[in-house]
């Protein structure tokens, strides 16, 4: 059980994404006349400041900050954390359904968006998309052929909303697409297998749709790679989902032909992140995947719609709860 706040008051919301501050004008008045908003303009890094910044609040709706206990501490007020985004591998879950803290996501909102620019990766890396236009802008004329669709299988390894999505997606484009998910599906356009390295086995392009997880952490590891020899990989999904020293070393080997991303083990990359950003055989963008105008608004109006629920005991309104 979360928290019960009267009705009737003025609820005081925390906003930390910088997409979500700069939109808050496009919520409807009656929306945002039940609300005291505090946007910060950008992520709070810092887990003191943003304990301070969360001690008379009563929500947040929160970019990707990391949630310890220790930022739970003085957050006596706190009612729910409301994801800007689908994602809470970086909130501690069980600390914060021992206080009572609910924490919610705006599930599916940036499915197709996401799925979207997985598509605009994979595409752009079989197509030769950066290499040409290296090439033209230096005055080279290289015709090297691009990869037909038809004569491609995608591996889409996760089936949640975003993943379904991609393999929608796929489809339409010509792709024989196989899908990795431990649950039974009966969608006759894609084959389901249960065996991730069966998965990989099969495709010459391997898409990442699963949540970060104890499990599926470096999910994506060295002995996986290897079996990805010749193969291209796109990441929309989390950084850490992929062993970063184990792909870096992939790349630099000419084990697998390209890789591109949307996420990285450390945002702003430093580090090994920054090293694979920069390796010209990785194709990347700084984790913008579901931020298109449109969607933005959308997700921005969700979460406070859900943070504003949930203080309103209106439990079967929030999309969803963790």
């Amino acid at each position: 059980m979360g928290k019960v706040v009267a009705s009737g008051k003025k609820w005081k919301i925390l906003v930390t994404p910088r997409e979500a501050c700069e939109l808050l004008g496009t919520l409807p008045s009656g929306l945002r006349k039940r609300l005291e908003l505090f946007p910060t303009f950008g992520r709070v890094s810092d887990g003191n400041k943003l304990a301070m910044l969360l001690r008379d609040k009563d929500a947040v709706v929160l970019d990707l900050e990391h949630v310890t206990p220790e930022v739970f501490k003085g957050c006596h007020n706190l009612k729910i954390i409301s994801r800007f985004g689908e994602g809470c591998d970086m909130i501690d879950i069980s600390a914060a359904k021992n206080i009572g803290i609910r924490v919610a996501r705006t599930r599916g909102v940036g499915a197709k968006a996401v799925a979207r620019h997985a598509l605009s990766l994979i595409m752009a890396m079989m197509h030769n998309t950066r290499e040409n236009d290296r090439n033209m802008k230096r005055g080279v004329w290289v015709r090297k052929p691009n990869m037909s669709e038809s004569a491609s299988t995608l591996a889409v390894l996760g089936f949640g909303s975003i993943g379904r999505e991609v393999a929608e997606l796929a489809y339409g484009f010509g792709f024989k697409v196989i899908v990795y998910s431990r649950r039974d599906h009966t969608d006759k356009r894609f084959v389901f297998v249960k065996d991730i390295n069966k998965a990989v086995n099969m495709a010459d392009v391997i898409s990442l749709h699963l949540p970060l997880t104890a499990e599926t952490k470096n999910l994506v590891s060295r002995r996986l790679l290897k079996q990805c020899k010749g193969k291209f990989i796109v990441n929309t999904a989390r950084g850490a989902l992929i062993d970063e020293c184990a792909l870096l070393d992939a790349l630099n080997k000419d084990i697998i032909k390209g890789y591109a991303t949307d996420v990285f083990l450390a945002e702003p990359v430093t580090g090994v992140s920054e090293k694979i950003a920069r390796h010209p055989k990785v194709l990347c963008s700084p984790h913008v995947a579901a931020f298109d105008k449109a969607t933005a608004v959308n997700m921005t109006r969700r979460a406070v719609e859900n943070a504003l629920h949930c203080l309103k005991n209106m439990h079967d309104k929030v999309v969803s709860y963790v």
